[in-house]
Order: C-alpha cells, then structure tokens, then sequence
C-alpha cells in the first residue's frame, strides 16, 4: 500500500492529527508497510486536496498539529486499495544485498549482518507482543500473527542455517596472508 493508503487506513478508525497519523503508520503498519516521514505529508495534502480527507478544527495549524477526518470518499479508495491487493510480498532488505555479496566482504562484517538481522528480529517480535491485540480487528490480529510467525521462522533459520552459512563462506574465502 502507498502512503496515502496507509494515512486512510489510520483515518479510518477516527479522527487524529497529523502527528497522531505518522506515529500509527510506524506503529501499527510496521510489520507490513512503511513510510517515510517525509512522505506522509505531503500525502496528507494530496488527499485533501482530491477531497479523500478533511481538516477539521485549526486548518491554519501545523500539519502535525491539524486533525484530519477521512471522507466518504476516502472510505471508498481505502476499500478499493484494500480489495485489489494480491498474494504477493515484497522484500528489499539491506541484510540480504550484503548477505549476496558475502564473499566480497570480511569475515567480521558477514557475522554482524547476522547478528544485526537476528537481534532487529527479536526487536520485532518484542515490539508486535506489545500490540494491543484485544482492540484490534480479526484482520489486523492475523496481519500481527502472520509476522510474527514469518519472523520467529526468520530467527529459526539464522540461528540455524546462518551460522552454518558464515563456516562456508569462510571455507570458500579464507583470508589471505600479507
């Protein structure tokens, strides 16, 4: 989903400020979108402008500080977003170009990708834990069940495979004598 998408998703379950959109777009979408905070408000405006969000109080105020309510408008485009979904993920991961690429790098470098990419998982697993699933809809309870499960398999298979992948990627690369 792009970023306006994800604002209308958070609009859709209340009024909030623009501050109060950024912080959920990283908190609850976390585990399967992102946007920048760059992105977020000038994707505010787009979607006020085409009339898919209102500002209601202050219009004058900040951006982060406006309170933003979604239209009927912006109801339907979030429900048209949603419906034309497919069963496809995306993953661009810094951890696997310099896991591609292991062979060109030192040795110490290969161990502190997968002890990086280890520990940012357990973070993740501690941060969806601390969702409150008990005020969230069936759906986004298996969005946070789903990831959690793909990120335990994650930890699984490096603390397994990706140490057995760091002995062979010494063994095809050992270091050179000076």
């Amino acid at each position: 989903m792009d970023v306006g998408t994800l604002c209308l998703g958070v609009l859709s379950f209340g009024d909030t400020t623009g501050y109060g959109i950024r912080r959920a777009v990283g908190d609850w979408f976390k585990h399967f979108g992102q946007a920048s905070l760059g992105a977020i408000y000038p994707a505010l405006a787009k979607l006020t402008a085409r009339g898919s969000i209102e500002v209601i109080g202050a219009p004058d105020a900040p951006l982060e500080k406006r309170t933003f309510r979604i239209t009927d408008r912006g109801r339907d485009e979030l429900a048209q977003a949603a419906a034309a979904c497919d069963g496809t993920e995306t993953v661009r991961s810094p951890f696997l170009s310099g896991m591609f690429f292991a062979h060109l790098i030192a040795m110490d470098d290969v161990h502190r990708l997968v002890d990086e990419r280890i520990a940012g998982l357990r973070g993740e697993q501690r941060r969806l834990r601390g969702l409150p699933a008990e005020a969230m809809t069936e759906g986004q309870r298996f969005t946070i069940r789903y990831s959690q499960a793909v990120i335990t398999a994650a930890i699984n298979f490096l603390e397994r495979e990706g140490r057995a992948i760091v002995t062979a990627i010494e063994r095809e690369n050992p270091p050179v004598d000076q």
